[in-house]
């Protein structure tokens, strides 16, 4: 399983001067055969320059040998003259990719995590419920609290109302120990995004009894039998869980347009945007996936790294030599990870894309 941890690891490597080869590869063997996916990393390859053949040859040796064949995706970093090699294999789909760079390609990698990492299940009826803990893609932990049978009974007279009573009562006990259980599953896991399975009156009645944090976290709903199978469980949550993310950073695009327009608390545009990173005041960094920054657009200072957009060869910080980033988005998506911050990937019809801005922030000062 990949966490945070390993974020961290990948966003602090520097290769000190020797290349770093950063691999995003479509493994999936329901829609790629083995020389399908060879030939795309041929491709691949042959698109970069600049790449030690020691490294070439650790992925293909990897990709030929190691990895676990039932993945969907593979991600690589390696830099073989530091002796640096970490792989990944995941169950959710990433988009072919390769960098050769100072550092690794750590963006795609947040967006991954952001969009299938710690996601919790709650399929609920009546009688009981399953939870199931998904982290990009995978299985963690699946669970299960079966509570005393509410059985609906036809009689009439004067016993219906007593039976109802005590129909109500062993319901109201069942869901009362299906929350628990989400609750201790939530601080367990981590869950950051909660997708709840069942009938719409027996959600309806889950929804209100989860204290209100809980709430917080649940981005949908999906119709599901409580037999369902694990996979049949994964593919509506995560479809749940895609939707309501796309929902979210559009909406998100548009919050940062309006603030920013206010002068409130964000800021839009490269310029303004590479500044809020190199003083620390980023609390979440929005660009469009698709945007591509010009290789003399931001520099890098050799001798205090700080970054600028104003051109020319000197660090207006220090007076040292200015060098051009060839990845400059990569750079901020990596120093805003390493300052604490939030960093989101929009899809390209966004509101930022579509004002000519592609980049901004919101700002925690």
């Amino acid at each position: 399983m990949f966490h945070e941890a390993e974020l961290r690891e990948l966003v602090e490597f520097d290769g000190q001067g020797h290349p770093v080869v950063s691999l995003y590869l479509k493994v999936d063997p329901r829609y790629r055969t083995i020389e399908e996916y060879k030939l795309a990393l041929r491709g691949l390859f042959d698109s970069v320059e600049g790449f030690d053949a020691a490294d070439r040859e650790r992925i293909e040796h990897y990709l030929d040998l190691e990895y676990d064949r039932q993945a969907r995706s593979v991600v690589c970093f390696t830099c073989q003259a530091l002796g640096f090699w970490r792989s990944y294999t995941f169950n959710v789909p990433v988009d072919d990719a390769i960098m050769v760079d100072r550092r690794p390609l750590v963006r795609r990698l947040v967006d991954l995590v952001d969009t299938y990492g710690n996601l919790g299940v709650v399929n609920f009826d009546k009688n009981g419920a399953r939870f199931f803990s998904f982290h990009l893609g995978s299985l963690e932990e699946t669970a299960g609290v079966i509570g005393e049978e509410v059985k609906r009974h036809k009689q009439g007279g004067r016993s219906a109302a007593r039976l109802q009573r005590r129909e109500d009562e062993v319901a109201q006990a069942n869901l009362r120990e299906v929350v628990e259980q989400t609750v201790n599953l939530q601080h367990q896991h981590n869950w950051r995004r909660l997708v709840l399975a069942g009938t719409d009156d027996n959600l309806a009645r889950l929804t209100e009894e989860l204290p209100q944090a809980l709430r917080k976290l649940v981005v949908g709903s999906t119709p599901l039998e409580l037999t369902a199978g694990v996979q049949e469980v994964r593919e509506r949550a995560e479809a749940v869980a895609l939707q309501a993310r796309a929902a979210y950073i559009q909406q998100l695009a548009e919050n940062l347009m309006v603030a920013a327009g206010k002068g409130d608390g964000a800021v839009i545009g490269l310029s303004p945007t590479v500044d809020a990173i190199q003083s620390g005041r980023v609390y979440q960094l929005l660009f469009t996936e698709t945007y591509e920054v010009a290789e003399a657009s931001v520099q890098r200072c050799q001798a205090c790294n700080s970054l600028s957009t104003q051109g020319g060869d000197v660090c207006p910080v220090c007076g040292g030599h200015l060098q051009h980033l060839p990845d400059a988005i990569n750079t901020l998506a990596r120093r805003t990870i390493a300052q604490g911050a939030q960093v989101i990937v929009v899809p390209p019809d966004n509101q930022l894309a579509q004002d000519n801005y592609q980049i901004g922030a919101f700002l925690r000062f």
